[in-house]
C-alpha cells in the first residue's frame, strides 16, 4: 500500500488514485491502517537529523553541517525569513543533507525547529 510502503501522504495517494483525501483517509481507517498524526513527515523516516551521521554503526555529531545550523540561526537572528534563508543556502551553494544544492523553506524550518 503507498501510505504505508512507499510513504506518500493522502494528498499524493488522491492524486495517484483520483480520489479524495477524504475518501482516501476513511478508507485506510476502515482498513485498519493506523494515519500519521496532522503535522507528521512522511519522508524518509531512517534519514539522520540534519547535524549527524552515522560511522561505524554509530551516531557522531557532523562538523560540517552544525556549522551550517549555526549559519541558518544566524540569518533567522537577523531576522531572515524561512524562503529569503533557503534562497541564501542556495546562491551560496551549500549541499543539504542529500547533497542538493537547491534548499527548500521547510527544510529551514525542520532544521530550526528541531535546534529548539
Amino acid at each position: 500500500m503507498d501510505y504505508e510502503e512507499n510513504g506518500l501522504s493522502l494528498r499524493q495517494i488522491a492524486a495517484k488514485k483520483v480520489h479524495s483525501r477524504s475518501t482516501i483517509s476513511k478508507f485506510l481507517k476502515q482498513s485498519g491502517v493506523s494515519l500519521r498524526a496532522s503535522g507528521q513527515g512522511h519522508g524518509n523516516p531512517s534519514q539522520l537529523k540534519f547535524g549527524y551521521r552515522k560511522i561505524e554503526g554509530g551516531v557522531v555529531p557532523h562538523k560540517g553541517e552544525l556549522q551550517i545550523i549555526e549559519a541558518i540561526k544566524d540569518f533567522r537572528t537577523e531576522g531572515l525569513k524561512m524562503r529569503q534563508i533557503a534562497e541564501r543556502m542556495t546562491a551560496l551553494r551549500i549541499p543539504s543533507k542529500n547533497k542538493k544544492l537547491k534548499w527548500h523553506p521547510m527544510m529551514v524550518k525542520r532544521i530550526i525547529d528541531s535546534e529548539l
